[in-house]
């Protein structure tokens, strides 16, 4: 090959450039922060995406929507509108009582939710603690804390629970959280246990080790922010589990009380009509389906976006 040749099939400034141009978004790829590429396979789930989009709408609804649409009165009785169905004026119809069932579905939303999140707070503080000391402390402190969780768990949920409810309970919200996150906390123990033994041995926990760091300091600045992503998910899952819990305690009467309004309760004043009025079973009904599935798979997109070995697709 001559030298006229060889100039020929050099390559060129334009090619050698068009070749860093085609390499840029590669590039850009990879230097995107841990938090970005977690966002980006989040919203790449559209079921997650659904789920957050349904819990966005029900939490504006539930909060806002008694001010905004004047269904403002859940308890209030209309005899005359007794069993009406769905409706411009009634959305979701009224009960054997004439109450407007669209303000009781938002206020027993409201109760849903804040039984559902405020309890999984709870439970999982308690939990962290209770895992957390004996996943990093080992030996008798591990033993000691594990066996009491063994024990926690080896109960039968629900029969203890209606027997505390039926002895204590004075049917408001604050008791039923307290109850649901009394019980709650034994799986977030174990699963941050399990994260705390396989962290507590990283180079860079040993590391800080030998620097002098405090065991305070250790546990709650080095590994709880690593096993935060098992938490998140943890607590998203939780939540939807809550809120069965309380409905299935107002369900058989042992959570809130009538006339205040639950998802739970609503079901089971409904069940003696279902035949003539059979969207006083169903609308809460559903709502509890939508609400729980909705947590799930946002829960199930965390997990996969907080994955560190998941793959980019």
């Amino acid at each position: 090959m001559d030298i006229s040749e060889k100039i020929n099939t050099a390559p060129t400034q334009e090619d050698e450039l068009g070749a860093f141009l085609d390499l840029t978004p590669e590039l850009v790829r990879k230097r995107r922060s841990q938090g970005r590429i977690i966002f980006d396979r989040f919203i790449r789930n559209r079921a997650a995406i659904g789920g957050l989009a349904f819990l966005v709408l029900l939490i504006l609804v539930c909060f806002l929507g008694p001010f905004i649409t004047g269904h403002n009165q859940p308890d209030i009785i209309h005899v005359s509108d007794t069993l009406q169905g769905p409706s411009l004026r009634y959305p979701f119809g009224t009960d054997d009582l004439g109450r407007d069932q669209f303000a009781r579905a938002m206020f027993g939303g409201q109760v849903s939710l804040e039984v559902g999140l405020t309890s999984m707070l709870v439970s999982i503080v308690f939990g962290i603690g209770i895992g957390s000391l004996a996943g990093f402390y080992g030996g008798i402190v591990d033993n000691v804390l594990m066996r009491l969780t063994d024990v926690v768990l080896a109960i039968p949920l629900y029969l203890l629970l209606f027997v505390l409810s039926a002895t204590f309970s004075d049917g408001s919200p604050r008791f039923v959280i307290l109850l649901i996150a009394f019980f709650g906390w034994t799986n977030v123990a174990r699963l941050v246990r399990g994260e705390f033994l396989a962290l507590k041995e990283r180079e860079y926990v040993l590391a800080a080790r030998t620097i002098g760091a405090k065991s305070f300091r250790l546990m709650f600045l080095h590994i709880l922010p690593n096993a935060a992503g098992a938490v998140i998910v943890s607590a998203t899952l939780l939540v939807g589990a809550n809120i069965i819990l309380e409905s299935v305690l107002s369900y058989f009467g042992f959570g809130l009380h009538p006339p205040s309004a639950s998802w739970g309760n609503m079901v089971s004043l409904g069940q003696g009509l279902y035949e003539s009025a059979p969207w006083l079973v169903f609308v809460p009904g559903l709502l509890i389906f939508f609400t729980v599935l909705s947590f799930n798979l946002v829960g199930d997109g965390l997990r996969d976006a907080l994955d560190p070995y998941m793959t980019e697709r």
